[in-house]
């Protein structure tokens, strides 16, 4: 199972998503309510080790479209559900829940890398598009 594939599964389990909520991957649809992960560029390898092993990251942007207006309320809403996601990725390290990595991948840290922002909205002023930047940090055999 390739890494992204994992990630989108370990998402999904995010009491923050509702329940019969899709998360795809490199594609955020125009409807609200919707999610995206995609993979970022980044270096992959953060240090090699002599024995062959290394430390790397996997970079990705968690991504959504949401509701939006001039009512403030609504659009604090939106900000707290990625700040919710964000502690709950902190959660999620502190006690050691993951995503299910192919063997020789042993994940240690799943994290945001920035707090979340709104990117643009759509021209019907309707919804908008808000992301985080997060990392998975693994060791490779």
């Amino acid at each position: 199972m390739s890494i992204i594939e994992a990630l989108k599964d370990f998402i999904l389990q995010c009491p923050y998503l509702d329940e019969l909520k899709k998360v795809n991957v490199d594609f955020l649809p125009s409807d609200p309510d919707t999610y995206s992960i995609e993979e970022e560029p980044s270096q992959a390898i953060i240090r090699e080790f002599v024995d062959g092993s290394s430390e790397r990251q996997f970079v990705f942007t968690f991504a959504s479209r949401m509701t939006y207006n001039n009512e403030v309320a609504n659009n604090i809403s939106n900000s707290g559900f990625f700040e919710n996601f964000q502690n709950w990725l902190e959660e999620c390290t502190e006690n050691d829940v993951f995503p299910e990595l192919d063997e020789g991948l042993t994940p240690y840290k799943i994290e945001a890398l920035s707090t979340s922002y709104l990117i643009g909205i759509n021209g019907d002023l309707q919804n908008a598009r808000y992301q985080i930047q997060c990392r998975l940090l693994y060791d490779k055999e």
